[in-house]
């Protein structure tokens, strides 16, 4: 087979032998279509009358709380809205902003660092070490149960490194949560 369709090329080319074979199978499938088509009854088609009831536009109040820049308690204004051929809803907008909330990487860590050696020198003039604070009981509690994480611990329990407490969870067999996480996504499951 082949070794005609070859043939055919080298007689005729790849152009006009894709340009015939086209022709060739619309001519057939037409043929098939009238030969084994199944025949659908006539359905009548039924229209029923329909009103369409058009809405007035409606006005809506939107109140709108925007953070003040000479209190700090937050005032609301109210905005009138006229839509046409549309429906709105009341919505409210709050906008807040925190303090913290855009730390970048070397606030943070010198957060963390200042935070962890302020309760090292507490947990010391108490005569307190951090293996007092890193027991299995302990540890499950805040980190499995509460799901806090190794930083928190270190800076909010134990007044060490976090890379300690997660070395001492791991060692018992803890995980944080964000570490299953993680654990889950590098598996793949």
């Amino acid at each position: 087979m082949d070794s005609d369709i070859y043939a055919l090329v080298a007689k005729y080319g790849f152009k006009n032998l894709h340009v015939r074979l086209e022709e060739i199978m619309r001519d057939e499938y037409a043929y098939f279509q009238t030969k084994f088509q199944i025949q659908t009854p006539a359905v009548k088609e039924v229209v029923q009358n329909v009103q369409v009831i058009q809405k007035k536009p409606r006005k809506t109040k939107v109140k709108k709380v925007a953070p003040s820049e000479e209190h700090e308690h937050h005032e609301q204004q109210d905005v009138q809205l006229s839509l046409e051929d549309t429906e709105v809803k009341d919505v409210i907008v709050m906008v807040t902003e925190k303090a913290n909330n855009f730390r970048d990487p070397k606030e943070m860590k010198e957060f963390q660092k200042n935070a962890v050696e302020a309760k090292r020198k507490e947990n010391e003039a108490a005569g307190l070490e951090p293996s007092f604070f890193l027991t299995k009981e302990n540890l499950k509690m805040w980190i499995e149960d509460e799901g806090k994480t190794y930083a928190w611990v270190a800076r909010e329990k134990a007044g060490c490194p976090e890379t300690q407490v997660a070395a001492t969870a791991q060692m018992m067999g803890l995980k944080s949560r964000i570490s299953k996480k993680l654990g889950r996504t590098m598996s793949g499951r």
